[in-house]
């Protein structure tokens, strides 16, 4: 539990499918004692590791609200937390930073940067060996997700994961 007047962080982890980014959210947890909110592991364990699925946009949408409430309820007792949603628009992050900010926490951005050869060539290898942690996103699906990324701008406060 973290002194009462210690400002909670709030840390956001951006980054595109086959980034690293939920391997970067867990070594954050273990060094900073961050609760580490994945809302994939989350979706996961409900619908499966097909993202193709009926209605999973919804799903995800209602998913993400919930495990936002769930963080900002640490927050408001003081605890720091690690969103690990990914983040791909760039009003997303905008609109998690102010809802940070009204909480009165402070946003950290982390984004995960990473070679779009190298993600897909790790998502499907990873599709070959399938953890129960992770979808099952075919080369097509992740062509087609590729669309919807937008990475952080030079505008963007963040810090840079290699």
């Amino acid at each position: 539990m973290n002194d009462e007047t210690k400002t909670p962080v709030v840390y956001m982890i951006c980054g595109f499918i086959g980034a690293g980014k939920t391997t970067f959210a867990k070594k954050l947890e273990k060094e900073t004692g961050a609760i580490r909110i994945t809302k994939d592991e989350w979706l996961i364990k409900l619908f499966g590791h097909n993202p193709l699925i009926d209605r999973f946009e919804e799903y995800d949408e209602k998913i993400c609200e919930l495990s936002n409430d769930i963080a900002f309820q640490f927050v408001e007792r003081g605890v720091d937390v690690i969103i690990d949603d990914g983040f791909w628009v760039k009003s997303q992050r905008k609109e998690m930073r102010e809802r940070i900010m009204r909480s009165g926490a402070k946003a950290v951005l982390y984004y995960v940067g990473c070679p779009m050869e190298t993600m897909k060539k790790r998502v499907v290898g990873r599709n070959k060996n399938l953890s129960k942690d992770s979808f099952d996103v075919s080369e097509s699906v992740f062509g087609s997700y590729v669309k919807y990324w937008e990475p952080p701008s030079d505008d963007e406060d963040y810090v840079l994961v290699e």
